[in-house]
């Protein structure tokens, strides 16, 4: 290190350029840690004082009562660039993360230096950096950590791009729990169980590869496990914590399996060559069974079964006969192979964006609304519109197709100056799956949480209209309309307004308005918001149970995030609308 600057202190206005030089040059430092292990090892300098004032495991290492001498400290079980990361932390307050990967391996710095708001930081890159090539080993990460809202949201891109996810190859290198926990859920956005037995192929075939290249040549295994006793866990094992992979073909009982099997052929065994193929296929069933196991097999046809899993290796003839004969009747005195799934019901998929009821749309704008007169008994409402085409702004990545939008005035279009500049509007409409009427008295709150997969720009929200009743004088066909008062919110996750609109005007019974906000709203993917609306109107609401994952053109919505107290009467939200 060269010489320190003499007075560099004034030329730093803030605490945190302080602590930058004091990193940098190392001047006054009084400990040293050596990290990573040989021969990439490196050694950093640090304060004690600084690192104390920051961490709880720090004040214990180096003032408390098990205090660390004055000798290097070894630090195998963290990233280089991790640890230099988590010091710039503590001296500057800045927060260094370019990467999935790094953010995984700050995070776990971060966790065993008790420094939460680092650990906070993490997670919220992780939750802007997912996607479905890393959706995974997130959640292995989540799971290894007990991040559960981590793990939640992780499962939901799972679910939604689930063949993106299989078709991927980084699946072939996760857990096998983890490959038991997808083959497990309920939701999976796939043509068919198909899907699911290709991937468990490919899988297992990855599995195999690494089984050999882990496992030691046969004298020398076993002479390691006669003369070796067990030694500690290696750095690089411990560097494993982060980067999580598949540890079946490692695990001690395949080692002293394989160590045997070779042993038996040094004692007079046939040839390991003739032996190989029928102990590989042996060792893929017994790893990938329980996620086999898992497979909706009684789904398939008898052609699809019979063309595909009857003529895999990672099912026995015996068992191919017995689930194949279960396809083809449910009468069958043939029983199921042990543990294999008895579901006849296909995966659920996602809810398309179709319309939500058979109720024609009625479009208004806010805050400049067309007048309810110029359409409010025009005869076109009273039966299916078209759809007007209009082009789809120019993107990145170029520009696609044409889009529909909603045209409840047969080509009339209402658009304000917030969408005149190539801000075309698309409804993620959510199928109402229960309906049910909702008396308000007063003021009638609803909301919704919502996350999308997608860097949108939300717009308004869709609502329905009062059903008529005697009280209001509307008639059985509804024929005079009331008028309107509400108002409309959008939050972040912490409760923060991003925008908001009142809306009053005059509205037939029984149609969907649409509540345009104040301003268009850049909503990032992977981030929770908050819907809400407050009717001040008196009567009755037609509201019902609504879909809570729908997919709009490439865009997947997940509804209903958080607690369930963080969604009210959300069936009063029939769509979200939005562009990007």
């Amino acid at each position: 290190m060269g010489a320190a600057p003499t007075d560099w202190q004034l030329e730093c206005t803030e605490l945190k350029q302080r602590g930058a030089y004091l990193l940098q040059s190392g001047q006054w430092s009084d400990c040293t840690f050596l990290v990573g292990t040989e021969p990439n090892q490196v050694v950093l300098v640090g304060h004690k004082l600084i690192l104390a004032m920051a961490s709880p495991v720090f004040e214990a290492m180096f003032y408390g009562g098990m205090a660390e001498r004055n000798e290097s400290i070894p630090i195998v079980d963290v990233q280089i660039d991790a640890f230099k990361a988590l010091l710039e932390y503590i001296y500057t307050g800045n927060i260094n993360i370019s990467s999935f990967d790094k953010a995984c391996e700050l995070c776990y710095g971060a966790k065993k230096y008790m420094l939460p708001h680092l650990v906070k930081e993490c997670t919220r890159y992780l939750w802007s950096d997912l996607y479905p090539r890393n959706a995974c080993r997130a959640y292995e990460f989540a799971r290894l950590f007990e991040e559960n809202v981590l793990m939640e949201k992780c499962i939901q891109i799972i679910s939604t791009n689930t063949k993106e996810v299989l078709n991927d190859s980084s699946f072939e290198e996760v857990e096998l729990n983890t490959v038991i926990t997808v083959f497990s859920l309920d939701h999976l956005n796939v043509d068919s169980e198909l899907d699911l037995f290709e991937a468990a192929v490919r899988y297992a075939k990855a599995l195999e590869k690494r089984t050999e290249r882990s496992v030691s040549p046969p004298r020398e295994c076993a002479s390691e496990n006669r003369q070796k006793s067990p030694v500690p866990s290696t750095s690089q094992e411990k560097e494993q914590v982060v980067n999580v992979d598949s540890s079946a073909e490692s695990s001690p009982e395949t080692v002293m399996d394989t160590c045997r099997a070779n042993d038996s052929d040094t004692l007079g065994a046939p040839p390991i060559e003739h032996n190989k193929k029928p102990k590989t296929e042996h060792k893929e069933k017994v790893s990938i069974r329980s996620a086999v196991e898992k497979i909706r097999f009684l789904t398939l046809s008898p052609q699809q079964f019979a063309g595909g899993p009857a003529r895999s290796a990672l099912l026995s003839e015996s068992e191919a006969f017995a689930v194949l004969m279960n396809i083809l009747s449910t009468s069958t005195d043939v029983p199921l192979p042990a543990g294999f799934s008895a579901s006849r019901v296909p995966r659920k998929q996602l809810i398309g964006g179709g319309p939500p009821c058979n109720m024609p749309t009625f479009t208004v704008d806010t805050p400049s609304p067309v007048a309810v007169e110029q359409v409010w008994c025009a005869p076109e409402l009273s039966r299916p519109q078209p759809c007007v085409t209009y082009p789809r702004p120019s993107r990145q990545d170029g520009v696609r197709a044409p889009y529909s939008i909603p045209n409840p005035m047969s080509g009339l279009v209402v658009m304000d100056e917030m969408h005149s500049n190539n801000m075309h509007k698309i409804y993620c409409q959510r199928a109402i799956v229960q309906h049910t009427d909702c008396l308000n008295t007063s003021a009638l709150d609803c909301s919704v949480t919502f996350m999308v997969d997608k860097n949108i720009y939300v717009l308004g929200v869709q609502v329905p209209t009062q059903a008529p009743s005697e009280e209001s004088g509307g008639g059985a066909g509804g024929a005079s309309g009331y008028s309107e008062l509400l108002y409309a919110h959008l939050l972040d996750a912490d409760g923060a307004r991003l925008s908001y609109t009142h809306y009053t005007n005059r509205v037939p019974y029984r149609h969907l308005l649409d509540i345009m906000f104040n301003r268009r709203v850049y909503i990032q993917r992977n981030k929770v918001y908050k819907v809400g609306i407050v009717f001040n109107k008196v009567g009755w609401y037609p509201m019902g149970t609504c879909a809570q994952q729908v997919a709009a053109e490439s865009v997947f919505f997940n509804f209903g995030i958080g607690h369930s107290s963080d969604s009210v009467r959300d069936g009063l939200i029939r769509s979200i609308i939005f562009t990007y």
